[in-house]
């Protein structure tokens, strides 16, 4: 089951949880508040302890709707007790955009 964070309207979380062994997608959903269609051409994340890269790739891109796309992220953290700073970067031309998870993992 993804964890979800919601961009572009009401937030549903900010801090994903894990347990020490799991994999699984962390995705956020990238809407325009303005209501007019959108398009993400790329999306890549990073997933890093501290100043430690872990991990880093191209991000699934799903459009659900013209003004609605979700951003998918496949990690397993491997540090117990630590809290990670999941980055994803995704482009809607002539934009670039940044948005940052915290992932705790117990």
């Amino acid at each position: 089951m993804p964890e979800w964070v919601q961009k572009g309207g009401e937030l549903m979380t900010e801090k994903v949880r894990f347990e020490l062994g799991e994999k699984k997608y962390v995705c956020i959903s990238v809407r325009n508040t303005c209501k007019k269609p959108f398009d993400v051409t790329s999306a890549k994340y990073v997933l890093a302890n501290g100043d430690q890269k872990e991990a880093s790739g191209e991000c699934e891109i799903s459009k659900r709707s013209d003004q609605e796309t979700i951003l998918s992220a496949l990690i397993q953290p491997m540090i117990k007790g630590a809290t990670y700073t999941l980055e994803y970067t995704y482009e809607i031309p002539p934009e670039i955009l940044m948005h940052e998870v915290r992932v705790c993992v117990s």
